[in-house]
């Protein structure tokens, strides 16, 4: 269709031209701008050849898939229509190719969902962090595990990450001398979602529970130790590097001895009812026992029980005040929706391929749907718990992603 057919035959621009023909613009409805000094000349663009237009100025050849202002400069030095504003911000918005490269301009965040324990060894958290250079024993890891009640922590220098050295790691260092825990909670790592742990896990009665894809606040209390744990080697570590996990016994120690905030206690205390005797000691003498001495095992052993009952229970109480405290601040930032069934959506899949970098491919799939029947992505029944939603990947009852991992696309 010809341009100038198009602008007659468009119900707006029509009687536009039929005024300027006339000489006659009716009065309150149109107004004239006075010449700047940069005047241009611009086609009006009838209704049916705006999509096109749209598309020349944002995801053409030469285009650049711009934002909102750029891509209105563009369209403006050439085509002007009455709202030409709100309809390059909605094709801008609506783009396909820009939704799963760039994402949404501000992602979703769920209430913090909390994980209270009542007692030591009740769940246990582990990672490995690493690779760091190898040392002169050969290690290349730490294999990182902690109680989430005590805050007891534990690290291995390994040099792998392998199944067998994870299991036999967790096996003779750490459940043979504190019990196997009650709850196992990692990554989705190889080594953690190997049948090897999952049998083991299996014969000593320990539930294995795991983080949700590309989610690694699930597991924050690891984590941050993670942190805490590789900045205390840095300033130990000679410059060579090579001598790193010579010094963990050494910031394990300390992190056994020192003040948790969460629990106002020390591992150390909650997990043997005693604190540890540290460097301070020696220099400066242990401080006096607040009771006389048992004189029996028996007496002993009663008077620990009695410290470590109320050990716990004061730490119980001063973790679930802090807890309350941390969701009430994380909550205050809480941004995010329900999504419904038979509504489309798209779902972060940052997924690495070799010889793909990932920086060149789309982070957004997407053009599905959430059904409540089978199809590749839906809503699954009860899945809303605290405020958060969960959406499942594929054909199946359990969740597997929160609803952070979805963005609405928005309607054409």
């Amino acid at each position: 269709m010809e341009l100038r057919e198009a602008q007659e035959a468009d119900s707006t621009l029509g009687k536009v031209q039929g005024w300027l023909e006339a000489g006659s613009i009716p009065s309150g409805r149109w107004w004239q701008a006075p010449g700047r000094g940069s005047d241009i000349l611009q086609l009006l663009v009838p209704r049916v050849l705006r999509p096109d237009v749209l598309r020349l100025v944002h995801s053409s050849v030469g285009a650049g898939h711009f934002g909102n202002n750029k891509t209105l400069h563009r369209l403006r030095g050439n085509f002007h229509w009455p709202g030409c504003r709100h309809d390059v911000e909605l094709h801008v918005h609506c783009c396909d190719s820009c939704t799963a490269q760039k994402g949404p301009n501000q992602r979703s965040r769920a209430p913090l969902q909390q994980h209270l324990v009542e007692a030591p060894m009740e769940r246990v958290g582990v990672d490995v962090l690493g690779p760091f250079p190898v040392t002169d024993s050969s290690n290349r890891y730490i294999l990182v595990a902690m109680d989430y009640f005590t805050k007891w922590p534990e690290a291995f220098a390994v040099p792998d990450q392998s199944a067998a050295t994870t299991a036999e790691r967790l096996v003779e260092e750490m459940f043979t001398r504190f019990g196997a825990p009650a709850e196992l909670h990692s990554d989705q790592g190889c080594n953690f979602e190997s049948q090897l742990l999952a049998e083991v896990c299996k014969r000593l009665g320990v539930t294995k529970t795991r983080t949700t894809p590309l989610h690694p606040q699930s597991d924050g209390l690891v984590e941050r130790f993670n942190r805490t744990l590789a900045t205390q080697l840095a300033i130990l570590a000679s410059q060579h590097q090579r001598d790193w996990d010579r010094h963990l016994p050494l910031v394990l120690w300390a992190s056994r001895s020192a003040v948790q905030e969460s629990s106002q206690l020390t591992p150390a205390a909650l997990m043997f009812g005693r604190e540890l005797r540290t460097p301070v000691y020696l220099v400066f003498g242990a401080p006096p026992e607040p009771e006389e001495p048992s004189r029996t095992r028996e007496e002993y052993y009663h008077r620990l029980r009695d410290r470590l009952l109320v050990a716990h229970d004061f730490a119980r109480k001063a973790q679930a005040s802090t807890g309350f405290k941390q969701k009430q601040w994380y909550d205050t930032r809480y941004r995010g929706r329900a999504f419904a069934a038979g509504e489309q959506v798209c779902v972060y899949c940052p997924e690495r391929k070799n010889g793909l970098s990932p920086k060149l491919r789309a982070s957004w799939r997407g053009l599905g749907k959430l059904w409540n029947g089978s199809l590749r992505w839906f809503i699954a029944s009860g899945c809303q718990a605290g405020g958060a939603w969960w959406c499942c990947i594929k054909t199946g009852s359990r969740p597997t992603g929160p609803w952070q991992l979805l963005m609405q696309l928005s309607r054409r």
